[in-house]
């Protein structure tokens, strides 16, 4: 039984030459990790009771607002602006304490390991373009030999301006001039940086609760909504 519609998969991979993904809930499944790291931060820089569910989390973090975190914690959390670098290295270091205790049980998108399979034996190339650093990326590029079959990694310390903003797929499109490209995105901010990049196709990859959801479908020119890569879902 074909679980996956291979004949699209194929097609699409005969018809891109160069495929970019984001990291986060994009290659691996991470979001939750940081979700959690953020609220154990702010429980313990508010109190014990703090508490928002996932969604809400996304509509926060995810936003398009500018400075939108800072803004959150400092003007809606009443965190003192002095001390919005202090939780965030907090909540970094709880991240990177959650992923390394739980790396036995990280997992990668559904089927991705597939499709980047398939698209290396089509002599076709891939990219990693991530607002997270290069030690994040590191750590994943070693629990996945996968990933590390990319052409070119783009990480936090080689941008100057981070997602929303389109620097780091300008970026891919100057290292890479002559080939089609198309790129996959989990989040509003992804998505935004993807679609002011006249030269890559955009691809959505997230479930329908997703908080950004349908704001996502309605406002941005995608080729194709996917919640995995077993490419069943709505193609556009």
């Amino acid at each position: 039984m074909i679980l996956y519609n291979i004949v699209y998969m194929n097609n699409l991979i005969k018809n891109f030459d160069l495929f970019i993904f984001d990291l986060d809930d994009t290659l691996v499944k991470t979001e939750k990790y940081h979700y959690t790291a953020w609220l154990i931060t702010l429980k313990n820089a508010i109190n014990n009771d703090f508490y928002f569910d996932f969604s809400f989390f996304c509509s926060k973090f995810h936003s398009m607002m500018e400075d939108g975190i800072k803004r959150y914690l400092i003007d809606e959390l009443k965190i003192p602006q002095l001390l919005y670098e202090t939780i965030y290295n907090q909540k970094t270091s709880n991240y990177l304490h959650l992923i390394h205790n739980d790396k036995h049980n990280l997992r990668l998108i559904e089927n991705i390991d597939i499709f980047l399979n398939e698209i290396l034996n089509n002599s076709k190339k891939f990219v990693i373009v991530t607002n997270t650093s290069k030690c994040n990326l590191d750590f994943y590029l070693k629990n996945f030999p996968i990933l590390k079959k990319s052409e070119k990694n783009y990480y936090r310390e080689m941008i100057t301006n981070k997602k929303p903003n389109p620097e780091c797929y300008f970026k891919v499109c100057s290292d890479f001039p002559n080939l089609k490209k198309i790129g996959f995105e989990d989040s509003l901010m992804g998505i935004h940086a993807l679609s002011l990049v006249p030269c890559i196709k955009s691809v959505f990859i997230n479930s329908t609760d997703y908080y950004y959801y349908d704001y996502i479908i309605k406002n941005y020119d995608l080729l194709l909504i996917i919640n995995n890569y077993m490419f069943s879902s709505k193609i556009v």
